[in-house]
């Protein structure tokens, strides 16, 4: 797994990313934090949608993560879109 996103790393989003399909394990996400809607997220999701639609979503920090250990499954429908390339990650 690559470095996490530092401030000032910027990122394109495909906002239309789950129009047809649901948020797969693995996918690196936008949403907005649910504790603090002024803020962004940029997480990877850990579990599939459950039955009620929530999503698990994780930072790769452990350590120092806001993430669902912090606030539990978030709303598919929190999710902006999907990060499909960044300036800090020269993999995408």
């Amino acid at each position: 797994m690559l470095p996490a996103y530092a401030p000032g790393d910027r990122v394109l989003v495909y906002t239309w990313a789950y129009g047809h399909r649901e948020p797969a394990i693995g996918d690196v996400v936008v949403l907005r934090d649910p504790e603090m809607s002024a803020r962004w997220l940029v997480k990877r999701v850990a579990a599939a949608p459950d039955i009620d639609g929530r999503v698990t979503v994780l930072g790769d920090h452990a350590g120092s993560s806001r993430d669902s250990r912090a606030f539990g499954a978030v709303d598919a429908s929190a999710i902006v879109g999907r990060v499909v390339w960044s300036s800090g990650d020269s993999s995408r």
